[in-house]
């Protein structure tokens, strides 16, 4: 059975309490975010400055392109939302039947949800970006300093041998132990606070990139 997330505040991951195997496949998926949620803030400032110089005849054929672009990679995370709540979020943009570019243009601009994904755009650069490295540091910080003791034999003495600064020098691969304990707060950290991270960036999707009454 396919599991979803639950975005309302303190929401349980459905239809079961999210197990392991699910976290890694958020994981996986925040690794990608972590890329792909910069695009964001470059497709907003492209955006914004084509709708800035839109009032130039030249300027304006370039919203046409521009918006497309900006709307398919909404729509990207809009499927990829509604898989994991289980709910599809519907593209919510005004449509109009008039011939003419311009009359396209001016519909583009005047349509709420144009808007939205703009302010979709430079949040979720930041919101994904953060919350999807966060996820992925608590990872690898935990396979980190379980190896520690490793890394501390194949490396030179002052690459890893100062973890606490002047306060304690490690001089042994049995005194490097000492990190690993860390490996258990970081994974522990991970756990918790996969589900949430992912919880609160979809949350982010489904509240701008969807109809007004789904929002609500």
């Amino acid at each position: 059975m396919t599991r979803t997330i639950d975005v309302r505040a303190g929401g349980p991951v459905l239809p079961a309490p999210p197990r392991t195997s699910l976290r890694l496949q958020l994981l996986r998926r925040s690794a990608s975010m972590m890329f792909t949620s910069l695009a964001g803030a470059v497709l907003f400032s492209a955006w914004i400055t084509v709708v800035a110089v839109s009032p130039i005849t030249v300027g304006a054929l370039l919203l046409l392109p521009a918006t497309a672009v900006v709307r398919g990679y909404a729509n990207v995370h809009r499927r990829g939302a509604g898989r994991l709540l289980g709910t599809p979020i519907p593209a919510p943009y005004r449509t109009d039947e008039r011939p003419g570019a311009f009359t396209r243009i001016w519909t583009i601009i005047r349509d709420p949800a144009s808007w939205r994904d703009a302010t979709w755009l430079l949040l979720h650069s930041i919101v994904g970006f953060l919350t999807s490295t966060l996820a992925v540091v608590l990872f690898a910080g935990s396979v980190f300093y379980l190896i520690y003791p490793f890394l501390y034999w194949v490396t030179p003495q002052s690459v890893f041998g100062t973890p606490f600064g002047d306060w304690r020098e490690l001089h042994s691969v049995a005194g490097a132990t000492v990190m690993m304990p860390f490996a258990l707060v970081s994974f522990g950290l991970w756990l918790a606070l996969q589900v949430p991270l992912t919880r609160a960036e979809l949350a982010l999707s489904r509240s701008l990139l969807g109809p007004r009454a789904q929002a609500r």
